[in-house]
């Protein structure tokens, strides 16, 4: 073959190479094609109910495992059968880098390929909200991943295509990652002119190749204030425009408050909170308290506890903050069998849907001011009934979208603001009921008011069938409204019939039915 070199001129530690074998990726290619033919063929010459004896490694002794990786050019498709084909372990030190080095190359490339598959799906074109929608539904089921990843991977893929090809070969070629796509689409969201986004590709490919994805949103952003400076004023004020709070739940009973705002007044928020969480960390005792096991005198722990008192204490007649927690009416969705609640048992409950261990929820059961009865089936641990004596409450809507919350596979959309009770065969050919009707989202429910998806198969526990547009068929099991029974198979405590929520039949004071 035309190039190849005289094997008095190789290299001292070169790889050897038999006579008639040539060292280029067109060998290396057919050699990796006939070690993926050589495993098929050994899966299928074995009977259907025979575990084929395919060997973990497919080897050449004629090369050594590192001479291969060294040999590789372009990353391709055949490097993945080369990598399933040698063990790392048994690679010098330069060797395991260079397998690393080839595994993140075939990383970037099947980054490609799914951009690729994105916009086979979805489209360039997103123009059309509802078509979006259902395609960010579809891709979202076909991945099993939330719609907001879908979304996402859908808008990097349509960058990727139209305004940034350049980056797009790049990914292919292994030279940058998908997490470097990530942050120059994300950068440049608001970026709109074709020469300029052709500008910013061109300043920024150098530097994605050889810096991290941390530094390279730096460059992306300075890139954007050079060479978009005209419309940065516009930007900035959409931006300001867009300010907003946010509240969402964490773990073990604790929750997320924050706010966006322009910096000059987050700087200014932050500076008052936390001096007045120093102040309260020295009246704690300091750092002498923390070193005798009181987690209350933390820094961040003040600081905490000062915002919350700055929100929501009272100014005492000597100018000081005075906050109590106690003096706050606490109203939240407490879920927890009657057995933990009286201490005879010790299985977790449910605060505002998150589950929490048994003491926390106890504590949050002391200051609660308002009960509400919740039973769930002593067996399925679904919901039969929610502050009503009967199976089935007076108001359906109120007992249906507890009992799913929205029903579509992947969604955890539980705000009532969102949730819309929807009939699985539409009236008023199909009964308003506890079998027929089901929760769904100010989302999905358009969806299937359109035609995108169908529901079928609806029961009275919430479970149902879930058909899309594009053929996928889900199965959608009913909702273990406190504990899973999957939990108390095989032993232990068996699960309870009864569950107490922290809103009772309304007395006189109360509304006839409170929120949950």
């Amino acid at each position: 073959m035309p190039g190849t070199p005289d094997p008095d001129e190789r290299p001292e530690n070169a790889p050897v190479v038999e006579d008639g074998w040539d060292l280029d990726q067109e060998w290396l290619d057919q050699a990796a094609a006939e070690s993926a033919a050589a495993e098929f063929a050994a899966r299928f010459a074995s009977q259907p109910w025979e575990e084929p004896e395919v060997p973990l490694f497919f080897d050449d002794d004629r090369f050594a495992d590192e001479d291969l990786l060294a040999m590789r050019g372009p990353v391709s498709g055949f490097d993945l059968v080369l990598l399933t084909s040698i063990d790392p372990t048994t690679l010098s030190v330069e060797g395991k880098l260079a397998y690393a080095r080839r595994v993140e190359a075939v990383k970037a490339l099947s980054a490609a390929l799914d951009a690729r598959s994105m916009v086979a799906m979805a489209g360039v074109d997103g123009s059309d909200s509802m078509t979006d929608r259902h395609a960010t539904m579809e891709v979202a089921l076909v991945r099993r991943v939330g719609e907001g990843a879908a979304a996402s991977a859908i808008a990097t893929a349509r960058a990727l295509h139209g305004e940034f090809p350049a980056f797009r070969a790049a990914l292919e070629a292994g030279e940058v990652s998908e997490w470097h796509c990530r942050v120059l689409v994300s950068e440049t969201v608001h970026v709109t002119d074709p020469d300029t986004l052709t500008a910013l590709q061109d300043r920024l490919l150098p530097k994605a190749k050889r810096k991290t994805p941390t530094e390279f949103r730096r460059d992306v952003r300075t890139a954007v204030a050079d060479l978009d400076a005209q419309r940065e004023a516009d930007r900035v004020a959409r931006a300001r425009a867009n300010r907003y709070v946010s509240c969402r739940q964490l773990p073990d009973g604790l929750g997320y408050l924050g706010i966006v705002s322009d910096w000059p007044t987050i700087s200014a928020m932050h500076q008052v909170v936390d001096a007045r969480g120093r102040a309260l960390q020295t009246a704690r005792g300091g750092a002498k308290a923390v070193k005798d096991g009181d987690n209350d005198a933390l820094a961040d722990a003040c600081r905490a506890d000062a915002f919350a008192a700055t929100v929501l204490g009272t100014v005492g007649e000597d100018g000081s903050l005075v906050f109590d927690p106690a003096d706050i009416p606490v109203s939240l969705t407490l879920v927890m069998d009657l057995d933990t609640l009286r201490g005879e048992a010790d299985r977790h409950a449910l605060l505002d849907g998150e589950p929490v261990p048994a003491g926390i929820a106890r504590d949050y059961a002391g200051v609660a001011t308002t009960w509400r009865r919740a039973v769930t089936d002593p067996v399925t641990g679904h919901l039969l009934d929610y502050g009503r004596d009967q199976y089935l409450p007076d108001k359906l809507r109120e007992y249906v979208l507890a009992r799913d919350h929205c029903r579509e596979p992947g969604c955890t959309t539980r705000s009532l603001k969102r949730l819309q009770m929807d009939h699985a065969i539409p009236f008023p050919e199909g009964e308003t009921s506890a079998g027929n009707c089901g929760g769904c989202c100010n989302r999905h429910h358009p969806l299937k008011t359109a035609g995108y998806l169908d529901i079928y198969d609806s029961n009275t526990d919430g479970s149902a069938t879930l058909l899309t547009a594009w053929g996928q068929q889900i199965t959608i099991p009913p909702r273990p409204f406190l504990h899973d029974p999957a939990d108390h198979h095989g032993g232990g405590a068996s699960p309870p019939d009864t569950a107490v929520n922290d809103e009772s039949p309304p007395g006189p004071d109360q509304p006839d039915d409170p929120p949950f």
